[in-house]
């Protein structure tokens, strides 16, 4: 690049750095970045121009701000402060747009649900449950139509439990923007379709003005708070759906970030409002005065907050809401079987290997997603599990045929085949992995392998499954064999031994790995139950919401319906989530392999001289 060139492209970077170095206001972040790029300019500079003037200049650029630099590194509280006033208020601003889409959707859905309670009495029971409609009106009969919120316990634990409650829905308003932010506006949308009817159930008994004083002393942070969530999920979908210049997945990833940062800045507001509910709102005797003033007050200050704050900050930093996003760079390296690892090492190239392969193995989804369908729809109207609405864990139990449900054999036989595929299909993706399966009909190869190796894991597989039918916590009260269990079957697909060899392979070197193999076992049993109740959550709630809308006054078989969609949602989150297990023991097999028979360090040797010398410097560095 010619210098003139290289002069323009920078000169209004250097600029700005330079003006910013004067600054005591100065975003210290944003200046450290750019010191950062100043000086891989004048590595640049040094390299290319060694004698020319933007040298010296970028040269003494560089030299003065350095101490400035660092004298603005920030101690621990001035970023929480500078978190509050500026980092916060300016994402606010940068989501605004997003802001109104929430509060808008939010608004027509509180409109919809007043119109649709004028016209239809019983449309809040249809949207809230008509139990909760029924012990409202007794409430309303006894001259105590606010009692609800004074009948939950005492209020620390009232407090606890709205707590918990407005947390798992900020978090689901959130979560579902990554279904392309239409997830989030839907979610609005009905909350505020269930805030109108409720409110307008209120007006038709002349109790309007009681009602507001009493929801919204919370609601005005509470609901606030949701519309705000939901301008993040929103954020979070566009992130996925628009990345610009940025792959999928690195849009995806700073869209997150940005919208973890607005979550965070959201949890002191919903936990105030929880306070406020569980400790003010069963004083349904407090003068209406005093309660109207709380309501302004609480809207006073999420309005300049979040909404007017964020101008007057992005105002004083001048700044450009259209921020250019740098992605972490993570360089793309093949996935090292043969190292030794230690239990968080296997924990981190688990899913690094499961983000890595994970189109390899999840081919065989087309299959077994339509296949697990049919077989519950088919399993839930062949016997009577639809009289009423199940909870989860009876659901659960269904679907895998466990707990006090009968055993039955077409359950254990279509279970097994179902996950001896997922998991043949994850031992295949370690062959791509190993650089085994070169061939350019990839789909072809993939049918092969399948065919060859699906008998070497159903065993294994039948077994587990049957002892889970027979009694779950069998497997809890063989948690010291699960390492073993685990490993029984990959030896063998994975280095093409028979069967009674690879069981013994697994074996041996299970034994090895047996203290690693119950760490790695408990760690993922805990990550993975939280993944699965969590990731489960907002979905579950979405769809339920959605199917209670649309069924319950439409269909006879609405409790059959509900059960069957969520013992669907069960069975296809665990075929996503058991494939992270036995990764992770796959893992741990080779890391043992390694450790104690340094196959990978023989094959670098092998292969030491016959590749590029940058290359072999680096695994010397690492040897």
């Amino acid at each position: 690049m010619k210098e003139t060139a290289f002069i323009n492209q920078n000169k209004k970077k250097w600029a700005k750095f330079e003006r910013m170095s004067k600054q005591n206001q100065s975003d210290p972040d944003e200046l450290s970045d750019l010191f950062i790029e100043i000086t891989d300019d004048l590595a640049y500079a040094r390299t290319h121009y060694p004698k020319r003037s933007v040298k010296v200049y970028l040269n003494s650029l560089a030299q003065k701000s350095f101490q400035g630099v660092y004298k603005k590194k920030r101690t621990s509280f001035s970023v929480f402060f500078q978190f509050w006033t500026t980092s916060l208020p300016l994402e606010m601003f940068r989501i605004r747009k997003a802001l109104l889409a929430s509060f808008i959707v939010f608004f027509i859905g509180m409109l919809i649900g007043m119109v649709s309670t004028m016209d239809d009495p019983d449309f809040l029971g249809a949207v809230i449950g008509y139990e909760y409609v029924h012990m409202t009106e007794q409430n309303i009969a006894n001259g105590e139509p606010m009692s609800v919120y004074g009948n939950n316990g005492g209020e620390m634990y009232s407090f606890i439990s709205i707590a918990q409650n407005n947390l798992r829905v900020t978090l689901m308003a959130f979560v579902l923007g990554i279904f392309f932010s239409v997830g989030s506006a839907v979610y609005m949308f009905f909350n505020g379709i269930m805030v109108g009817a409720f409110q307008w159930f209120f007006k038709v008994r002349g109790l309007l003005l009681t009602s507001f004083l009493t929801i919204w002393v919370h609601g005005a942070f509470e609901i606030s708070g949701i519309i705000i969530a939901g301008a993040a999920g929103i954020t979070l979908g566009n992130g996925f759906m628009f990345p610009g210049t940025l792959t999928r997945i690195q849009s995806l990833s700073i869209a997150a970030k940005r919208g973890v940062k607005v979550i965070i800045g959201l949890f002191p507001v919903i936990l105030f409002a929880a306070f406020i509910e569980g400790f003010a709102s069963r004083h349904t005797e407090w003068p209406d005065a005093v309660k109207g003033g709380i309501i302004f007050l609480s809207f006073t200050i999420m309005v300049f907050y979040f909404v007017l704050y964020p101008y007057i900050v992005a105002k004083k930093h001048h700044f450009n809401e259209n921020v250019s996003e740098k992605p972490t760079f993570v360089e793309k390296k093949p996935f090292e079987l043969y190292k030794v690892r230690n239990i968080g090492g296997i924990f981190t190239d688990t899913f690094v290997f499961y983000r890595k392969f994970f189109h390899y193995f999840s081919k065989v989804y087309s299959f077994i997603f339509p296949a697990t369908i049919t077989y519950i729809v088919w399993f839930f109207y062949q016997y009577p599990y639809g009289g009423t609405i199940n909870d989860w864990y009876e659901n659960m139990s269904i679907a895998f045929g466990v707990g006090n449900s009968a055993f039955r054999w077409e359950t254990f036989s279509v279970l097994t085949f179902l996950f001896s595929l997922n998991i043949t299909s994850v031992f295949f993706a370690f062959t791509i992995a190993k650089g085994q399966e070169k061939t350019s009909n990839l789909t072809k190869a993939f049918l092969t392998y399948m065919l060859k190796n699906i008998w070497r894991v159903v065993p294994i597989i039948g077994a587990v499954l049957l002892l889970i039918q027979v009694n779950i916590w069998i497997i809890f009260l063989a948690w010291f064999l699960m390492p073993f269990a685990l490993s029984l079957s990959f030896p063998g697909a994975f280095e093409n031994r028979g069967l009674f060899m690879g069981i013994g392979r697994g074996l041996l070197i299970g034994i090895k790995g047996w203290t690693a193999g119950l760490g790695v076992f408990f760690i993922f049993l805990f990550i993975l139950g939280l993944i699965f109740f969590f990731a489960f959550g907002p979905v579950h709630d979405l769809i339920k919401m959605v199917l209670n809308w649309f069924l319950v006054s439409t269909t006879d078989d609405y409790f059959l319906i509900m059960n069957i969609v969520e013992a669907c949602l069960y069975m296809l989150i665990a075929h996503f989530i058991v494939p992270i297990f036995f990764i992770a023991f796959n893992v741990l097999y080779l890391s043992t392999v390694e450790k104690e028979e340094a196959y990978g360090l023989f094959e670098k040797l092998k292969h030491f001289g016959k590749v590029s010398k940058t290359h072999e410097d680096e695994e010397v560095d690492k040897l």
